[in-house]
């Protein structure tokens, strides 16, 4: 699974194949292709989650966890030129002020850039994009260092890197939970058939009667 380099990049985002089309848009400066990523910028929409006295976050529990998404986290938009100020050891979402769409034989990895990272800004602690996504991407942001950190709307925060996968048996349709999304998006746990396991692991299945059961050690 190879790495596209600047002239794959810039081959793929002008195919008039549109299933073999990368679109990231808008680039402000062509500059934010580099030798092999594409820088991307902070977006207006951010999600600050709440401080919270509940004993936890217990996500294997369907009856409580659409509750707890959204009682815990507050939304905003970022003005032309405002400053988020990110206190250490705090974490928020942002959104891409660039829209994705990636063909189904290229997969997407979202990296810190490195001067941010020395910095103590780690940006996308879930940094994998599946072929086939389309939307603006969730960057989760959290401030590592000792100092706050001033953010505004379309500063270059992270880039893009992507990779060949083979095409041959690709889905037709992306199954994600996150697809075509233009804001910034709280978690999603049972929005998939899949996330059923999730009760297995505790929650649902320990809860006898209506009432917490503890397994045996």
């Amino acid at each position: 699974m190879g790495v596209l380099n600047r002239a794959e990049i810039k081959e793929r985002m002008n195919e008039s194949d549109y299933s073999k089309k990368l679109l990231v848009t808008p680039l402000l400066t062509e500059n934010q292709i580099d030798a092999a990523s594409v820088d991307i910028r902070l977006g207006s929409s951010i999600i600050i989650p709440k401080k919270t006295y509940v004993d936890q976050q217990d996500v294997t529990d369907r009856a409580t966890i659409h509750q707890v998404e959204h009682r815990l986290y507050d939304r905003t938009k970022l003005k032309h030129k405002s400053k988020f100020v990110l206190h250490p050891n705090h974490l928020i979402l942002g959104v891409t002020f660039e829209y994705l769409s990636l063909p189904y034989d290229l997969f997407c990895t979202i990296m810190s850039r490195s001067s941010w990272g020395r910095l103590g800004l780690v940006v996308a602690t879930a940094a994998a994009v599946q072929p086939g996504y389309k939307g603006c991407l969730t960057l989760e942001l959290v401030n590592l260092s000792e100092s706050p950190i001033a953010l505004y709307p379309g500063l270059p925060v992270g880039q893009l890197v992507f990779h060949h996968v083979p095409s041959k048996g690709a889905e037709a349709v992306y199954s994600g939970r996150y697809n075509c999304s233009t804001e910034a998006e709280l978690p999603k746990f049972f929005a998939r058939d899949t996330d059923k396991e999730l009760a297995f692991w505790g929650g649902e299945s320990q809860r006898v009667g209506g009432s917490e059961s503890t397994l045996d050690s």
